[in-house]
């Protein structure tokens, strides 16, 4: 396992180094401008110019969804872009390398994993002090045999595949009544006429390739209904079907083992959509847009000096994913029960929903999946993402607002700014973002970059970056598959031989925790920092320095409020039986680090 991380090193410090070029039309200290200020226009017009022929689209990379850049500019900020992450990867590994040594010695005393609570104690506890010094999130290892932390996890750690179940729409599966009636007082009906069922549909995944690499791996393809209890309140789980094999329905009725047995398989197929819808609705999208802009935008317009903030080392992720993740037996091969042919499979066909721009903005996509009304209210006793995103959310409108009014005083003055029609053109017809707003206004042009800071931070490191190695990519509740065929019947009476071995389980979370970037808090690289503490920025107005300030201060706040959470008398915390901490502004950075 060491030998494996340090040929990652290997191979990022083998990337030969940028050629040193000036590539800025003028002093990169001069104020930002807009097009109808500049006082060279000529210059500023043949320098854009030269950008969009040194920039070309090039062919996607896993998978068919964004472009990648190529050309004589492209390659090198390509290769720039590596040559930062390669730092930042070397720094991680040499922590994973010396956690893989410690955990491996653990292992060792104590005979390997014998029991599932070894996957906790001897994996976990004490471990992995480096590479996630901040450990697991309290409650997580303790807590995950409950069915609210089980179902509060759809609320927190991935809400990014639950829906409500419209009232006439028909109903996906069937419960027996007797069972829907003693698990939540209600019929199934009866909850989707009262707006309290939901579903996660994970059928699809049954048509993509699976691994075939040693050792033998399995997986069901789940569907599963949720409910708001009429009682409570509560929001649980109500039955997982598994649509393989005899196609069993599990319950909170069903025994211990095999209820929990449910479970886990379905985390096995909500940790692939959590990790493979991140790719195309944060990498694959940022891209797209950011390209557009490099064809368009002037190195000197106060719109590109924000993108370029949230896109550094934006081109590492996806050759990065090529290189090591999902290139034939590579790291996902080794790990997953979906191969790498099926993951490309599934960005090619979800890029024309999960790449839909506007769509995806925050609100109308919770409300599209019936998690919240028009007004922004969920019907949840608690919705802990919500809270802490639609935060952050807030917090990046108002300093767009702000950025947007102070350069562009009235709606003319946006109309005379030719860069910022051309991106909008070139996004759509060049660059293929879908749904991106052909015409733009300056409501519009808030969106649009509130919605593009919000995905390389929020976006990301809700489903990816840091957060997995101490939450919902923790064993033995969120397995990568089943190492045991999915059972015919129920009765299972031992969980043990469906986990990953100590080999399998060492080098899931030695991959995990390679994505983590906890250092970033030390040299001001975290989300509340996305607006400060940079030369570039520094070219920016009055007005828009102000607002940075605002920013920081607001999402420092929320970090501390964040930092603050424990469990109340009844054991929860914000209504989770887990500490949510996932979208703490002052550790997530403001760019899709990978």
């Amino acid at each position: 396992m060491r030998s494996a991380f340090l040929l990652f090193v290997s191979l990022a410090l083998s990337v030969t180094a940028f050629p040193k070029q000036h590539l800025r039309r003028q002093d990169a200290t001069l104020p930002a401008t807009v097009p109808r200020k500049d006082p060279n226009p000529k210059a500023r017009a043949a320098a854009v110019a030269a950008r969009d022929e040194g920039f070309i689209y090039g062919p996607s990379l896993i998978g068919q969804a964004a472009f990648f850049p190529n050309g004589t500019l492209g390659n090198a900020r390509t290769q720039h872009d590596m040559d930062l992450w390669a730092i930042d990867r070397a720094t991680i590994d040499g922590f994973v390398a010396k956690d893989v040594e410690a955990v491996s010695a653990a292992l060792a005393a104590n005979g390997g994993l014998k029991t599932i609570d070894d996957y906790a104690k001897v994996l976990y506890e004490g471990q992995w002090k480096n590479s996630n010094p901040r450990g697991t999130s309290p409650g997580i290892m303790t807590n995950y045999t409950q069915d609210l932390l089980f179902s509060m996890e759809r609320l927190s750690l991935n809400p990014y595949s639950l829906r409500a179940l419209k009232r006439h729409e028909p109903l996906p599966f069937q419960v027996d009544s007797k069972v829907t009636s003693k698990v939540a007082g209600a019929s199934l009906k009866q909850l989707q006429d009262d707006g309290k069922l939901f579903f996660i549909d994970y059928r699809w995944q049954a048509n993509l390739t699976k691994t075939q690499m040693e050792p033998k791996r399995y997986g069901a393809a789940v569907s599963a209904y949720f409910f708001i209890h009429p009682r409570t309140s509560d929001f649980l789980p109500l039955a997982i079907k598994t649509n393989t094999g005899a196609d069993l329905v599990y319950t909170p009725l069903d025994s211990a083992n095999d209820w929990l047995l449910a479970k886990l398989m379905f985390n096995v197929n909500d940790m692939f959509h959590s990790q493979m819808s991140h790719l195309v609705m944060t990498h694959d999208v940022s891209e797209a847009v950011h390209q557009a802009a490099l064809h368009t935008l002037s190195e000197d317009h106060p719109v590109m000096l924000i993108l370029e903030r949230h896109m550094v080392q934006g081109y590492s992720a996806r050759i990065v994913g090529e290189w090591l993740c999902f290139n034939p037996d590579g790291h996902w091969d080794q790990l997953m029960y979906i191969n790498n042919i099926g993951c490309r499979d599934y960005v090619t066909d979800t890029w024309p929903t999960l790449g839909r721009y506007q769509a995806n903005y925050l609100h109308p996509q919770f409300e599209a999946r019936g998690l919240i009304d028009k007004h922004g209210k969920h019907p949840f006793k608690s919705f802990p993402f919500w809270d802490d995103a639609t935060e952050i959310h807030a917090g990046y409108k108002a300093f767009f607002k702000t950025f947007v009014n102070s350069y562009y005083p009235s709606e003319a003055d946006l109309a005379a700014d030719h860069e910022i029609k051309n991106w909008f053109i070139e996004a759509t017809k060049n660059a293929k973002v879908f749904d991106f707003p052909k015409t733009v206004n300056k409501d519009t042009l808030i969106e649009v970059l509130t919605h593009f800071g919000f995905l390389v931070s929020v976006g990301h490191h809700a489903l990816n970056g840091g957060d997995p190695v101490g939450s919902k990519a923790t064993l033995p509740f969120h397995a990568t598959a089943l190492f045991a065929p999915v059972p015919e019947t129920k009765g299972v009476t031992d969980l043990l031989p469906f986990l990953p071995s100590a080999k399998q389980a060492v080098h899931y979370i030695a991959f995990i925790a390679s994505f983590n970037r906890q250092f970033y808090q030390n040299d001001n690289r975290t989300m509340i920092n996305a607006y400060v503490d940079d030369p570039l920025l520094a070219r920016l107005n009055g007005p828009t320095k102000k607002a940075a300030q605002t920013f920081f201060k607001s999402m420092k706040g929320l970090s501390n409020k964040i930092r603050a959470r424990t469990f109340d008398k009844k054991g929860l915390s914000n209504g989770v039986p887990f500490v949510y901490r996932a979208l703490d502004p002052d550790f997530i950075p403001f760019i899709c680090a990978v």
